[in-house]
């Protein structure tokens, strides 16, 4: 078995959870069968390959290009971004694909780069596009797009893997016939462990990306609607704010108690260190790696129902609440009586750490491929 693997950018710097998932789950793939991985390149400044990615037997970056004028008035938006003529000429070129076994689509943008005759596809889906582009009210012919998109690869694919058994029944209530996997999100467990030190009751944490719109969004709620009120009955609390991007928009009136830390490559120190990381998200998706490795910490999560979607036992192991003023009310149960939360985070941390370990998600994912 040789696989080939599709990302709409190189799957680094971890700059989202995203590609921290796509990132470390193929490399622990590679280390069970070969692997070519082959990337869109990222506009953005140039880095070097990670550690992780020399697990891959090749890796190729194309540069991107426009659609041809004909297809894009028919494409979404980000099959517009990071279309690639280069990759597309490589992909048709039978001594190249001949060699695969199978290929994993890392979410759907690329599949029009795939000629037909391909190995049997995976699409890897991190978050249900069609869900997305509906909550986030995009104009209606983008979404017709993306919901295009979905049938024609729902038509091309043999296999469909999601981050969770919420998006998998939502999925298949629309393509009932589609053969439908769940590959939750993982952790490496060498790394994220529970600190020996006890942790700063008086700093909560918000982890996400900032270049991804619902994080924005939640951000934005968080400052306008809970942290005045959480503020000013905890006024020595610190709320670090961790992720990629920049958000001009919100840091133009940043809260008092508020540090914008920004990107950071590790974010192992500050999920050691808080009281809680903090989830308002009200759509799923980039929310669960963040969360798993938040527990695999024994980090205390408080988060809405829909940002937990994915963890099994959410119940046991959250602080889970409603959208709107709950949220706001659930920190401040925490940081009246903290030790629940604690008590919580640390029976979850052994459990994730040995079910949710890359490891385990690769092998599952090789029988997915097989």
């Amino acid at each position: 078995m040789h696989i080939l693997a599709l990302c709409a950018v190189p799957p680094w710097p971890a700059l989202d959870g995203g590609r921290r998932r796509t990132l470390e789950l193929l490399s622990a793939l590679a280390q069970r069968v070969p692997v070519t991985l082959c990337a869109v390149e990222d506009p953005g400044p140039h880095h070097d390959l990670p550690v992780a990615a020399n697990a891959f037997q090749t890796v190729h970056i194309f540069p991107r290009s426009p659609l041809p004028p004909g297809v894009a008035p028919l494409a979404a938006r980000p099959e517009r971004w990071f279309h690639s003529q280069a990759l597309k000429t490589w992909l048709a070129n039978p001594d190249n694909s001949v060699r695969f076994s199978a290929l994993f689509l890392d979410e759907p943008w690329l599949l029009r780069t795939v000629p037909r005759g391909s190995p049997p596809i995976l699409a890897h889906h991190h978050k249900l596009e069609v869900e997305l582009a509906r909550d986030l009210q995009h104009p209606w012919h983008e979404r017709l797009r993306v919901e295009r998109l979905e049938r024609m690869l729902t038509l091309r694919a043999s296999t469909h893997v999601f981050a969770s058994q919420e998006d998998r029944t939502r999925f298949l209530g629309r393509h009932p016939k589609a053969r439908a996997r769940v590959l939750p999100a993982g952790v490496d467990p060498r790394r994220f462990v529970v600190p020996e030190a006890d942790r700063d009751r008086n700093r909560l944490l918000f982890f996400g990306s900032l270049n991804y719109e619902p994080n924005r969004r939640a951000l934005a709620e968080l400052f306008r609607d809970h942290w005045p009120r959480i503020y000013q009955q905890h006024p020595q609390l610190v709320l670090e704010v961790v992720g990629a991007g920049e958000a001009p928009e919100l840091r133009g009136e940043k809260p008092n108690g508020v540090e914008w830390v920004g990107y950071v490559p590790d974010p192992l120190p500050y999920l050691q260190h808080a009281s809680a990381l903090l989830a308002p998200i009200p759509i799923a998706g980039g929310a669960r790696q963040k969360m798993v490795e938040a527990l695999a910490t024994g980090c205390p999560i408080i988060a809405t129902e829909r940002a937990a979607e994915g963890l099994p036992q959410a119940k046991d192991w959250l602080q889970l609440t409603q959208p709107g003023e709950a949220f706001g009310q659930g920190v401040l149960e925490h940081l009246a009586n903290p030790e629940p939360g604690f008590e919580r985070s640390l029976r979850a941390a052994e459990w994730v750490r040995t079910h949710f370990s890359w490891d385990a998600l690769a092998g599952q994912l090789e029988g997915f491929l097989g």
